[in-house]
């Protein structure tokens, strides 16, 4: 047999077929919803008055744009604060290695997208009296 003309095939476990699956609701989903947030922007720009008849396109793409960078400031807000949850809640310190309770903060952070208020965890070192990132620290699961 020369192996011209012979189908491969693997067989899927039913795991894999259970993620195929989810990954393919998620993103018929996602596809829906930012079909949905595209109605209610261009029902919106016109209910504001910022396009009236018929627009230049440069104001259909500059609201588009907007509306992408308000999209990229929620996904990574929501990134950064699910990263902080699960995370461990200690860690030692990169300083002196003192044992350090990690706490949330905000912090303010210009993205490319724009201002955006990020969510991360932080210690501060009673013996160093530092105030450090987590992603300084070598953590510890506690």
């Amino acid at each position: 047999m020369d192996g011209k003309g012979v189908i491969c095939s693997r067989n899927i476990s039913s795991e894999e077929a259970d993620f195929e699956k989810k990954n393919a609701h998620l993103k018929d989903r996602l596809e829906r919803l930012l079909r949905e947030a595209a109605e209610v922007e261009v029902e919106l720009s016109r209910a504001d008055g910022t396009i009236k008849g018929v627009p230049h396109y440069s104001l259909i793409e500059g609201r588009a744009h907007e509306l992408g960078k308000r999209l990229s400031r929620q996904v990574q807000q929501r990134q950064m604060g699910e990263l902080a949850a699960s995370q461990a809640a200690t860690a030692k310190c990169p300083g002196c290695g003192t044992l350090v309770r990690l706490q949330p903060r905000q912090r303010d952070v210009k993205s490319v997208d724009g201002d955006t208020t990020l969510q991360e965890l932080v210690g501060d070192c009673p013996h160093c009296r530092k105030s450090t990132p987590a992603t300084s620290y070598r953590h510890r699961r506690t």
